[in-house]
């Protein structure tokens, strides 16, 4: 499978951000032990009302603004199937949930693990996708737009899109 090259320099810019802005919105949703050091797996796992949660997250670079209406749907990288299989061989315990920030970390996208891996997996052509990498295709309805700065926002999440 090809895979678009690590670009360490990105990554060391996205993840702190990422991940900051994630911590953040957990605490103030009163998630517990927090821990979001780097295990080559899921960026984050805490816990809330005692079930465990696991949270992975990226940087859309492209999202600029308001998502685009012409945007129907949200593209997550096929590399993330290793997390899904970890998380299914485990038992699927928790809530694996994809989060897909704006840079700048102000609206992110947040996805149940179990939709990711159920989605439609493509290649995208582009110019910046020279090796054809594979990514899954989430439908935006499949999906919450959430505004991290907004506290009620793990009740609004909370549906059948986002099993708790």
């Amino acid at each position: 499978m090809a895979t678009k090259k690590f670009d360490k320099k990105l990554y060391d810019k996205a993840d702190p951000l990422a991940k900051g802005a994630m911590v953040k919105w957990l605490q103030k949703n009163n998630y517990e032990f927090i821990n979001p050091k780097e295990t080559y797996g899921v960026d984050i796992t805490c816990s809330k009302d005692g079930a465990p949660y696991f949270f992975e997250t990226e940087i859309k670079y492209g999202w600029k603004d308001v998502w685009p209406d012409r945007w129907l749907e949200i593209r997550i990288p096929y590399r993330k199937n290793e997390i899904i299989k970890k998380w299914m061989r485990d038992g699927s315990k928790g809530t694996l949930t994809f989060v897909i920030f704006r840079p700048d970390c102000e609206q992110s996208w947040f996805i149940n693990g179990l939709i990711v891996g159920q989605s439609d997996v493509k290649v995208v052509r582009t110019k910046e996708n020279v090796n054809d990498e594979k990514f899954f295709h989430i439908n935006v309805n499949d999906a919450n737009l959430i505004n991290m700065g907004d506290i009620d926002a793990f009740n609004d999440i909370k549906n059948t899109k986002y099993p708790s």
